[in-house]
């Protein structure tokens, strides 16, 4: 049953994919169509006079400068919204280093645009991205004449950033500013969750494949049936020829799809091959589907297996 439940994860999100697609494609013949009609109606107010109606000595001014204006303005208009669509997309299927990209664009030439600002805002905290959120709010207390945030807007924000990152600088020098009283960072027990949306973001951003690894590695323990997970930490190990990473990150995929899922697992497998021989690799051929045969795998390893994965 496990089994079944990831294949039919991994259908929903191709067809989510699917739909992404098909409303990208959409929109931009919503665009042309629209771009197609303010030029027709434009061209039908430019009438070029006739040589009876016209001295050559005294040519008729044609209107056409200020209709080229105000289809470049409509235009302009449209790409700006498209692009908010385009964002509010990337946000909905996680895809948070993208939209963060393109709403940073938006913010700094609509610096007075408080909703954008507060979804970019929200969105940096959701990759934990702490330097970019105080540095935001940093750009925003330059432009304090030109950005309509009024006190209790700052306090709120400046204190959801301490309280994801109650060390950082900027943060705490925004904090004395607003006249708030700056809290003593506690030493904490433990490291907080990593989740799958905040590991894939930060690995987006940092090209390093250890400090990739690393961060998947704490991400599939805290969410270990998030495919994505595997699959990157799948295709940094394979890139970066580390057979034996390879091969752990294998074991625990093998544990999480269950023995359903073969042709997933069949492909995995070969491109493990490509890195070349493993006496683990007929091992994982010959997988009847009893986990309990690759826990003991695992272990003999000392790899650190989820709880919420499948013991039998």
């Amino acid at each position: 049953m496990q089994g079944l439940m990831i294949v039919l994860e991994v259908v929903v999100v191709l067809l989510l994919l699917a739909e992404v697609f098909i409303r990208l494609r959409a929109r931009r013949r919503r665009l042309q169509s629209r771009n197609e009609q303010v030029t027709a109606e434009a061209h039908k107010e430019i009438r070029l006079p006739s040589v009876q109606e016209t001295p050559v000595s005294q040519p008729e001014v044609l209107p056409a400068q200020p209709h080229r204006e105000a289809v470049a303005a409509t235009q302009e208009a449209l790409s700006i919204d498209d692009l908010l669509n385009e964002a509010n997309i990337y946000l909905e299927y996680g895809h948070y280093a993208q939209a963060a990209t393109v709403l940073r664009w938006y913010v700094d030439l609509n610096p007075h645009e408080t909703r954008v600002i507060n979804q970019l805002l929200d969105t940096y905290l959701a990759m934990a991205d702490m330097d970019s959120y105080a540095g935001l709010l940093e750009s925003l207390g330059e432009k304090s004449g030109s950005v309509p945030m009024d006190e209790s807007w700052w306090r709120e924000r400046v204190e959801h950033g301490l309280q994801q990152d109650p060390g950082n600088l900027e943060l705490l020098v925004l904090a004395e500013k607003v006249g708030m009283t700056v809290p003593m960072p506690q030493e904490q027990d433990s490291e907080p969750p990593m989740t799958a949306e905040m590991a894939l973001a930060l690995v987006a951003r940092n090209h390093d494949p250890h400090y990739g690894m690393a961060i998947l590695w704490r991400a599939i323990v805290h969410e270990p049936l998030r495919l994505p997970l595997y699959a990157e930490l799948l295709r940094i190990t394979h890139q970066q020829h580390l057979l034996e990473e390879y091969i752990n990150a294998l074991i625990l995929l093998y544990l999480t799809v269950g023995y359903n899922a073969q042709t997933l697992r069949e492909r995995m497998l070969r491109a493990g091959q490509d890195l070349g021989p493993h006496p683990l690799w007929q091992v994982l051929a010959d997988w009847d589907g009893n986990p309990e045969t690759l826990r003991q795998l695992a272990r003999s390893r000392q790899l650190e297996i989820p709880d919420s994965l499948p013991s039998a």
